[in-house]
Parts: structure tokens; sequence; C-alpha cells
């Protein structure tokens, strides 16, 4: 049986309810605060008998009144001693919640690419027929560019989510193969190594499509509505309609903000974990960015030395706080501090200042290596790649910018000695 409450769940109508409730006393050593502790559970919201009588076993408590998504019943429900059945093994509940949030999060990145396309073509449409100064707007050159910039976000969000989405099928695939497939000892091994390079992809890849897709879809959506001018204002056209819906797409199944920790926490730390690498790829880059006979791989090159540079910068701040607050503790103590005992909240203040300008910077980079690798196979995508990069280009000298120039102003003032002196003058 299961006993609580659950909000902002989406049909909360429906017959069944995936639950994650706690079965183990939370241990208060546990550092991730007791998440072991946690299984999950699948819950009837209502049985009904052969005579077709309906006892409901979980109460909707509202339904609530949301700005968008009104095909769409979210609702709050209560759980009062709700039989429930295990799903999987004991403790392990938060495990298989990252995998649905996972699915989820690919699933949201291909919902935006839909809302974007939606919005593209309403205004393309739009344009095409609304007639100014002898002209349809769509030759408009501010509004063409709208339209072409629309159009290139598009495509690169199209090439991440497609080769995010590839990679979790296939992880999943040779998963399924490790574990039941006819395979002797050395294919298992084989097909293993096989998945965990997918998986690693796929984490690589889902933050950064969950963010770029949301952020773009409120921003294709807007735009899509300024082209329509006051018509777009209005409830008889479906741009308002659009702007209302995407609005929610940076906030479910984890926020922009989020997706830029994640993707900062797991870059920060493959460099930190294997520095020598991280060196490797960043001297090839450059090499390539000088060398190569291809000027847009040299201008793809020259994208991912900007990234890696604001990389190198986060985790040498990182570093050097770390190392200076080793002041005044033995030697001994040394080795420990910097190689186990990190601390997100304190020890990487600095990276999750700039996380959400990072992972700006990794998306752009990641959808022009995806559109580079399609134009090397299809010569004829290269134009789209052209126009990624005339954009990119400029964000991202800008973004490297702010990462390496800005942020300590801020970090001093919110610093505990800082806010004690506040404390201390406002008494």
């Amino acid at each position: 049986y299961v006993t609580g409450e659950k909000i902002f769940i989406t049909s909360g109508h429906g017959k069944y309810h995936f639950v994650i409730a706690r079965t183990e006393e939370a241990d208060v050593d546990d550092p991730t605060g007791g998440l072991s502790g946690l299984s999950m559970f699948l819950v009837p919201t209502y049985e009904d008998d052969a005579e077709g009588n309906r006892t409901r076993i979980v109460q909707l408590s509202r339904v609530e009144e949301k700005l968008g998504h009104h095909g769409s019943a979210t609702c709050g429900l209560v759980f009062d001693k709700a039989p429930a059945e295990l799903v999987g093994q004991r403790g392990e509940g938060f495990k298989y919640m990252l995998t649905l949030m996972n699915n989820a999060r690919l699933g949201v990145g291909f919902e935006c690419l839909g809302l974007s396309e939606s919005a593209y073509r309403t205004a393309v449409e739009y344009a095409a027929q609304r007639g100014s100064m002898g002209k349809t707007i769509d030759r408009h050159e501010m509004i063409a560019e709208y339209l072409e910039a629309m159009q290139t976000e598009i495509q690169g969000v199209r090439a991440m989510a497609v080769t995010a989405a590839f990679h979790e099928e296939m992880s999943q695939k040779q998963g399924l193969a490790v574990r039941y497939g006819d395979l002797d000892e050395t294919g298992k091994k084989q097909m293993e190594r096989l998945m965990k390079s997918h998986q690693r992809k796929a984490r690589r890849i889902t933050p950064l499509l969950k963010y770029v897709a949301a952020e773009k879809a409120v921003e294709h959506a807007r735009t899509s509505l300024q082209i329509h001018g006051g018509n777009g204002y209005t409830t008889e056209y479906l741009p308002e309609k659009l702007l209302r819906d995407a609005l929610v797409m940076p906030i479910y199944e984890g926020t922009s903000q989020i997706q830029a920790l994640m993707a900062m926490k797991d870059t920060l730390g493959a460099i930190i974990q294997n520095p020598q690498a991280f060196v490797r790829r960043m001297a090839q880059a450059r090499w390539r960015s000088l060398s190569s006979r291809n000027p847009l791989e040299r201008r793809v090159a020259q994208l991912q030395s900007l990234s890696f540079g604001a990389q190198q910068h986060l985790v040498l701040k990182t570093a050097g706080a770390k190392v200076k607050g080793l002041r005044g503790k033995p030697i001994s103590e040394w080795s420990d501090e910097l190689t186990k005992n990190w601390d997100p909240k304190r020890d990487f203040a600095f990276a999750m200042l700039h996380a959400e300008r990072l992972i700006q910077l990794l998306g752009d980079t990641m959808i022009a290596e995806l559109l580079l690798a399609q134009a090397q196979k299809h010569p004829e995508r290269a134009e789209i790649l052209e126009r990624h990069l005339e954009r990119a280009e400029t964000k991202a000298r800008y973004l490297h910018d702010q990462i390496t120039t800005t942020g300590q102003r801020l970090l001093d003032k919110l610093s505990p000695e800082a806010s004690e002196a506040t404390r201390q003058a406002a008494e």
C-alpha cells in the first residue's frame, strides 16, 4: 500500500500510475539524500466490477487551470493506503525513474520539434500571402531572415533529436541482446561495449536536445506570432495557441536550468576524470581548425575550440577555488580533497553560474558536428551547415567571452562572508 500525494500529473484521470515511494528508512549519512530507499510501484486509479460499478482507489484532488495544453488533464492525486504492485526490485525506484525521465526528455524534444515546425509553416504560409509595400512580407529582408533562422534552427534540432533517439534505441536493443541473446562470452562483452558507447552518447545529447529544442520552441512560436502581426494576437490564428503551449516546454520533464546543470556536471566531470583525453581533443580541434582542407570543417573545429576553451576555463576556475580551499589543511588531506571530496554546491559555484551559457555552446557545437557529418555524406546538406555556422560562430565568441570574463563579482556577493556582512549591516 502507498500513501501520499502527487501533483502536476499528466493524464491523472488514467487507469494506472507509476509511483515512487519510500520503502526503506532514509540514511542520514547518505550523500544522495536517501535515494537508495525509494521503490517504484504500479497503482490502479480505480477498479470496475463485473456489473460495471467503479470503485475509486486514487482520488483526484484537483485539475490544474493551465495557460496552455488545454487538451491534456493535469491533476493532483491523493493516495490513501492505495494497493500497489512493486515494479522491479526494492530500492531501485530512483534508477527506474531516471530511465523514464530520460525517455520523456527525448519525447519532449520531439514534441518541441513538432511545435517549432508548425510555427514555421504557419509563418511561411501567412508571410507568403500578406502584402505590404508592393510585395509579400516574406520578401522583406527582416522577415526573410526570421524565416531562414527558424528553418535552420529546426533542421539543427531535428538532427539532434534523431541522433539522440538512435543512440537510446540502440542501447536498449543491445541491452536486450546482452540479457536474452544467444551470445557467447566474447560476443556478450562486445555487445556490452557497444551498449555502453550508445548510452554515453545518448546521455551526452539528451540534455542538449531538451534544452535547445524547448528554448527554440518558445522562440519560434513567439516569432511566428510576430510575423502574423495583430492577427497573431487574436485567438482566430494559430500562433497564440502555439506560444501558450510552448511556454511549458522549458519547464516540464526537467527545466532548462536542470538540463544545463546536468550537461555542466557531465562535461566537467569527464575532464576532471580524464584530463589527458580532454587536452588531446582540444589539440586535435585546434589542428583541424588550421589544417583541414574543407573550409566548413575548419569552421566547425574553430567552434569546437571555443567550446573547449570555455570548458577549460571553467575547470581551471573550479580547480583553483578547490586548491585555494586547501589552505590551512594538512598536506596529508590534500589527496582526498582533490580526488574524492568534491561538493557540487561548494566547489562548482563558478561553473553553475555559467552552466546555461555552457549548454548553449555545447548545443550549437553539437549541431555543427552533426550537420558536418551529414554534409560529408550528402554534399547538398552543406548549405544548412553554413547557415548554422553564420549564427553559431558569433554567438559562440560572445558566450566564450562571457564565461571567461564575467561572474566573479556576483559570486563574491553570494559568498558566506558577504552574506554575513549583509546580515550584520541589516541588524
